[in-house]
């Protein structure tokens, strides 16, 4: 047997990088390319039930109460980012500005318990992402691989800005936004299935090939509004990579900053200088997705608690 052929032996009976503990020639991969397939929440199938009156969903009809003390940012996303150490918060109108406090990680009741476990494929595909960026940036080992799909990362995104939205702890200065997005009539819709996506909207990474990342163990989102205080998309910073999830259309006249941003990356790539690690993103369409790949310098030391 070749070389290359033991190689391709070895990776289709090996584990596969989504995760799941399953081999992966019966999982993600099939011989040539990497593929996660996005998960299906069905949202729109769920048998008919009530409607719980706070539960953003309730237009679905298929609410099952109580209402649920959901996270903001899902609580498995927040242990990875508190590592060993407090979770901090900035930026809400409840603050002054450039106050960081640290608190519990914050709750809204904005969810049924039915569609708040509905969402859960989203929160663990999230917690893999999380996960598997950090550790990449914290050590300098043997090459790894991680493979997600972006489909899930966007709409746990949208779901995050969502619950943060809905609670109004959106704020532009210490005044609260209304929270309204600019396609809340499609919202459930691109929720549930990444097809409802408008073309052109999604996930697009502001950073560029060969720029140097500083790992801040922090996740930041900030609403880019219309003139009409709406949501139209949402800037994030992920443990220090930059990206903005654009929820309509691309129009580069009102979003240039977008222009030379790459569309749903393929492939986030941290390069050590004895190592090399990378997060594949797969998305459906079989569109060719460009790489990003990110000179890693060092971890951010958390400051000192101030008495």
């Amino acid at each position: 047997m070749g070389e290359a052929k033991r190689k391709k032996n070895a990776v289709l009976n090996g584990p596969c990088p989504c995760g799941s503990a399953k081999v992966a020639r019966i999982c993600c991969f099939n011989g040539c390319d990497w593929h996660k397939v996005s998960a299906v929440l069905g949202l729109k199938s769920l048998p008919p039930a009530s409607k719980v009156e706070r539960c953003y969903m309730k237009e679905l009809g298929s609410c099952v109460g109580p209402i649920s003390g959901e996270h903001i940012i899902s609580e498995s996303v927040c242990r990875v980012l508190m590592a060993d150490g407090d979770f901090s918060i900035s930026g809400l109108p409840w603050l002054e500005a450039g106050e960081e406090k640290i608190i519990a990680p914050p709750t809204a009741k904005c969810l049924c318990v039915k569609h708040n476990s509905a969402l859960h494929p989203l929160d663990d595909a999230a917690h893999y992402f999380f996960a598997s960026l950090k550790s990449y940036f914290e050590t300098d080992t043997a090459s790894r691989h991680a493979l997600v799909s972006g489909h899930d990362i966007e709409r746990w995104l949208l779901k995050t800005a969502k619950a943060a939205a809905v609670s109004k702890n959106f704020a532009r200065g210490r005044e609260r936004l209304s929270g309204a997005f600019s396609q809340d009539d499609a919202i459930l819709n691109m929720l549930d299935d990444p097809r409802q996506w408008p073309d052109g909207a999604g996930l697009y990474c502001i950073m560029n090939t060969g720029d140097t990342t500083v790992n801040h163990p922090r996740f930041q989102l900030q609403p880019l509004t219309n003139d009409q205080d709406d949501i139209e998309a949402l800037a994030f910073n992920i443990l220090g990579l930059g990206f903005v999830l654009l929820l309509e259309p691309l129009d580069t006249s009102k979003h240039p900053f977008l222009r030379e941003a790459k569309y749903r990356p393929g492939r986030i790539v941290i390069s050590y200088p004895t190592s090399t690690n990378w997060i594949t993103m797969s998305w459906d369409g079989g569109k060719v997705h460009e790489h990003l790949t990110i000179q890693f310098v060092q971890p951010v030391r958390p400051r000192p608690s101030s008495a």
